[in-house]
């Protein structure tokens, strides 16, 4: 037997032999024996999958209503657009007169003052804007007094005020920094819906003024209307 090394390229086997098929007989590789094979194993390229897209740039359109270059059927959208009703507006300052620090209901006196103004509108939106920071406006009970003196009550316990409260903005007097807080605490602004004509609040919602200063003083309210 005859022992032989070779290397076999780009494999790791460098060792092979080979021996004689017999007394008399020429010497045979392994590498050609039908039982043995040596190698670098191909790799099986992934499969790959192709997406065709059936989506086709020049055949999208937009319909726009009112674009003269739109079809015939946004033509006919247009011209019930044009038809409808064009949005509206309508704005109004209300000045209230001086009231007693607490809480007020002004429902009446600013329906008073937009009411022709509110009755052209089917539906839309009444925004309330109180132009101070020592006031406030919101929406509560409106047929029991007693509700609006118990908010008076909490407001008082919740804000401290006098020579024990931890203020500095002082100068314009010990009821100021609690006013500028409760003026927060409820906000400036209110947004009601209108319909019919008329404000769209609950049955026993009313509009109230918080006047939170000791000295009287008159309050600026811009009322806006928008809508149909």
């Amino acid at each position: 037997m005859q022992m032989q090394t070779l290397t076999v390229p780009g494999s790791s086997v460098v060792v092979l032999s080979s021996f004689a098929g017999g007394i008399g007989k020429e010497p045979v590789s392994l590498l050609s024996s039908p039982i043995i094979r040596l190698g670098r194993r191909r790799r099986r390229r992934p499969a790959t999958t192709t997406l065709k897209s059936i989506y086709n740039p020049s055949s999208a359109h937009t319909t726009t209503i009112n674009d003269p270059s739109s079809s015939s059927n946004s033509k006919s959208m247009a011209g019930a657009a044009t038809a409808t009703t064009s949005p509206k507006w309508a704005q109004k300052t209300v000045t209230l007169p001086p009231q007693r620090r607490g809480c007020h209901l002004i429902t009446p006196k600013i329906l008073k003052e937009i009411g022709q103004d509110l009755s052209g509108f089917k539906c839309g939106l009444a925004h309330l804007f109180l132009q101070h920071t020592s006031a406030s406006l919101t929406i509560n009970e409106n047929y029991d007094s007693d509700v609006r003196d118990d908010t008076e009550t909490f407001l008082n316990r919740v804000v401290p005020e006098g020579r024990s409260a931890p203020w500095k903005h002082t100068i314009e007097g010990p009821d100021d920094m609690p006013a500028h807080i409760k003026s927060s605490m409820f906000g400036c602004t209110l947004t009601i819906p209108i319909t019919n004509g008329q404000l769209n609040m609950g049955t026993w919602q009313g509009i109230w003024l918080c006047e939170h200063r000791d000295a009287a003083t008159p309050r600026k309210v811009v009322v806006t209307l928008n809508g149909i």
